[in-house]
């Protein structure tokens, strides 16, 4: 074969060297390749132009690749040409030289014009996220106000001690670990059973009216006197017991904590239940939807939110597959395991199951804020449309002339429960409505006006309620004569009234939501009734830790949410004298701006700190708020 003159990127000889070199290919045994039966690739050349000219190879650095700048010359890296590469190779070049241009222009930056805009616009969306967050957060979240950042950065920077560390986090554990060890045969003595089912009608399902308490008595009788087998009635008659353990008067419940054989009865008890749970599982019967609600309330009971969301979640989806949620007709009466007529019937029992399992869930979900299942501003407003039916309730005038111990328990357990559900679809609504006023409003002025000229219905609208409570719940009582279920529903109305004027205090207190001009005297702080609303809602917050101190050690399955709506009172405290304080060093002539701090904030501030020490032991999780607490009180003269 001739010799061909070998030329840089000349495509016969790529090609003639190929195929002398690939046997395979010269005998046809190996067809061509794709690339070659479509196109000619050309090698690119990236050699500057000086270096191309004298045939050597060039490093291609920038600006100036290693021999012109070694011998001065101006080294011109010139575009390649792409007259003869293939259409693929053109299009990737010139996305690739796209892709360079907008990389650059970003670089470069925005111009003033397109900066103001986008700057502006930030504003408005920053103005309306805060202006609809209509429900009052976590206390996580406020501790996070520039009101209080400064505290926060000083107990990052100071740590936690590694004694109290150590001791707060290893506690729960340490505990339970040196609980008695117990006997499920010891535990379910029929005497102490008929002690469990008192103590867990009186103090625990009074609250939560899932079961008819004349049938599930028989029930959980039969169960203990013919022997704890692996049925459904067997898991729900264990968790009443464990639940029945732990429940108590109202008051301090000191012998239920971690290390206390109330507390390892309790433990052994729900154990057993969960290690049947699988067959209430595969029951279709209303009671396998109970086991799951109950197993809720005990983990709440027992600091475990997240482990009682899971089982509020799956007695929901339990719920879907009763009856009245499908249009069905239900018998009107029910019997409950031994053939024994129930007092209720079977659809009050699936309503009042699917409401519990409903609130319980909502409220859980409020609590944790899952990122998974976070719930939209319009999902937090919505409520199912109807009420549950009640029993044939004892007029409650009548509940006194009744000695039954049975039957008047029955009456106020359903009376509050009606209440609480009527009290949760009010402000269901209040915030629905307030929700829909501050919607599509770009101004803050504009959304405050609007929110603070309803507030006088929103007001009458709960005042009705109040006045609405029969006898056996009203408040006329003063509240340190409260019983479990008026003290839950005086800290409902305060929930309530803390949605109201939310807005307000945190607009007040949190000074980067409004601009300089609209913080001073005279403006529209002024005209927006602002300091007036919000110093209701302060007054409100004091009332909070006021009315809840007698429950503050008291452990029943709403204790953490009450915890969690104490601390964020005792902080909107604390930020209001913090506010105070920075108003007055800041401009004397401010001194207008300041809100009157309730009579005995300090010593409600105090009590929360102890409250949160005491459960702090048992859900490490409280130790950042009450140190953020104790800093503040240090802080404050």
């Amino acid at each position: 074969m001739a010799d061909i003159p070998m030329s840089e990127g000349n495509v016969a000889t790529d090609q003639v060297d190929f195929e002398e070199a690939s046997p395979e290919r010269s005998t046809g045994s190996r067809p061509a390749s794709r690339g070659t039966a479509f196109y000619s690739r050309r090698r690119a050349v990236t050699a500057c132009q000086v270096c191309r000219a004298r045939r050597t190879k060039c490093d291609n650095r920038k600006p100036s690749c290693s021999f012109c700048l070694k011998v001065g010359a101006t080294c011109i890296q010139s575009p390649v040409d792409l007259s003869t590469f293939d259409p693929a190779s053109l299009k990737i070049l010139e996305r690739l030289d796209e892709l360079d241009k907008t990389m650059k222009t970003l670089a470069l930056g925005m111009t003033s014009t397109q900066s103001k805009t986008l700057s502006n616009q930030s504003d408005a969306a920053s103005s309306r996220s805060i202006l609809v967050e209509l429900i009052p957060p976590s206390p996580e979240y406020i501790m996070k106000w520039d009101v209080l950042s400064d505290l926060s950065r000083e107990i990052n920077e100071i740590g936690v001690p590694e004694s109290e560390s150590a001791t707060t986090s290893g506690q729960y554990s340490l505990q339970s670990l040196l609980s008695p060890k117990t006997d499920l045969a010891t535990e379910l003595d029929l005497q102490r059973v008929n002690h469990l089912l008192d103590n867990f009608f009186n103090y625990a399902h009074v609250k939560n009216p899932v079961l008819d308490e004349q049938a599930t008595r028989r029930m959980v009788q039969s169960i203990i006197l013919n022997g704890i087998d692996w049925s459904p009635e067997s898991c729900l008659t264990l968790l009443i017991c464990a639940l029945g353990c732990i429940a108590r008067p109202f008051g301090p419940t000191l012998e239920t904590m971690p290390g206390t054989s109330a507390y390892a009865s309790a433990e052994t008890l729900f154990h057993a239940a969960q290690r049947r749970i699988g067959i209430a599982f595969c029951s279709e019967d209303i009671i396998s939807t109970q086991c799951l609600f109950l197993s809720g309330m005990y983990m709440m009971c027992i600091f475990q939110p997240i482990k009682a969301w899971r089982f509020f979640v799956q007695a929901l989806a339990s719920c879907q597959q009763l009856p009245f949620l499908n249009s069905l007709s239900p018998p009107p009466s029910s019997t409950i395991c031994d053939g024994s007529p129930a007092s209720h019937s079977l659809e009050t029992l699936q309503q009042a199951t699917y409401w519990s399992s409903w609130k319980s869930e909502r409220e859980m979900r409020s609590y944790l804020r899952p990122t998974d299942f976070s719930l939209t501003e319009e999902e937090l407003a919505f409520y199912p449309p109807f009420l549950p039916t009640p029993p044939n309730l004892q007029p409650a005038q009548e509940l006194e002339a009744n000695r039954d111990s049975c039957v008047p328990r029955q009456t106020i357990s359903w009376y509050f429960y009606l209440a609480e559900i009527s009290l949760r679809r009010l402000a269901s609504n209040l915030h629905a409505e307030m929700l829909q006023l501050s919607t599509h409003i770009l101004s803050a002025q504009d959304a405050l006006e609007s929110l603070a000229a309803a507030v006088p219905q929103y007001e009458e609208q709960a005042q009705d309620w109040i006045s609405s409570l029969p006898l056996c719940l009203s408040f006329d009582a003063p509240a340190e004569e409260d019983d479990i279920c008026r003290f839950v529903l005086r800290g409902h109305v305060i929930n309530l009234y803390e949605l109201i004027y939310w807005p307000f205090i945190s607009t007040y207190l949190r000074k980067n939501m409004l601009t300089v001009e609209e913080i001073q005297i005279g403006m529209p702080l002024a005209g927006w009734g602002i300091k007036r609303l919000a110093q209701k809602a302060l007054d409100y917050h004091a009332l909070r830790i006021t009315v809840n101190t007698p429950g503050y050690k008291h452990r029943h399955h709403g204790t953490l949410f009450m915890i969690q709506s104490c601390s964020r009172s005792a902080l909107i405290l604390v930020a209001a004298a913090l506010h105070n304080i920075s108003n007055t060093a800041q401009n004397s002539a401010r001194g207008a701006n300041i809100l009157t701090l309730p009579y005995g904030w300090r010593t409600g501030i105090d009590e929360t700190v102890d409250m949160l020490e005491f459960w702090e032991r048992e859900f490490p999780q409280l130790v950042t708020t009450r140190q953020e607490l104790q800093a503040a009180r240090k802080k404050i003269p």
